[in-house]
């Protein structure tokens, strides 16, 4: 299993040309991501972040065939099964930091972001055949998940370290 990550996030640029550059680079995963939330959701998303971070969110709707999913975030869009993000607990606070960390993710990788995705979550599953899943099959071996990420998909599962300010770190993400 790879390491779990948890770095404090900076800030997203506020630069009107950085923003206008990051807009076009992740222009065509956020069209397919958003066209999959009004697919599955049959509703217009809820905008959430900070300054860390910014996503969209889609509910799924039940009994569409997708009650399998936790959640899963294409571009800046984030398509969660109900529940899971809702309220002020802890989990679902961290699950959201979590899903916010690939919008971040996104905006350095932009049309990479999931070819690469796919890839490692392929990769990590086939590494994890016959284990013991620590987190889940296909997170524990993907780098995107576990290590190049603020709020890794283990970290968000375990115990937070004591020196954390819990509160203002989620705030940095709006969760």
């Amino acid at each position: 299993m790879l390491p779990n990550s948890l770095r404090w996030p900076r800030p997203r640029s506020r630069h009107l040309l950085l923003r206008l550059a990051r807009a076009l680079w992740t222009l065509p995963t956020n069209v397919l991501g958003h066209t999959a939330g009004l697919l599955v959701s049959g509703r217009f998303p809820r905008r959430v972040g900070g300054p860390a971070a910014v996503g969209w969110l889609y509910p799924i709707r039940p009994r569409i065939g997708l009650d399998w999913v936790g959640a899963v975030t294409l571009g800046h869009a984030i398509l969660y099964s109900r529940g899971l993000l809702d309220g002020e607990a802890l989990p679902a606070r961290l699950t959201l930091a979590h899903e916010l960390s690939h919008t971040r993710q996104h905006d350095v990788l932009g049309p990479l972001y999931l070819p690469l995705h796919v890839l490692a979550q392929t990769a990590s599953a086939v590494f994890s055949i016959g284990g013991t899943p620590v987190i889940s099959r296909v997170h524990d071996w993907n780098p995107l998940e576990q290590t190049l990420i603020c709020l890794s998909a283990g970290a968000a599962h375990e115990p937070l370290p004591e020196t954390l300010d819990t509160d203002a770190y989620l705030a940095a993400f709006g969760a």
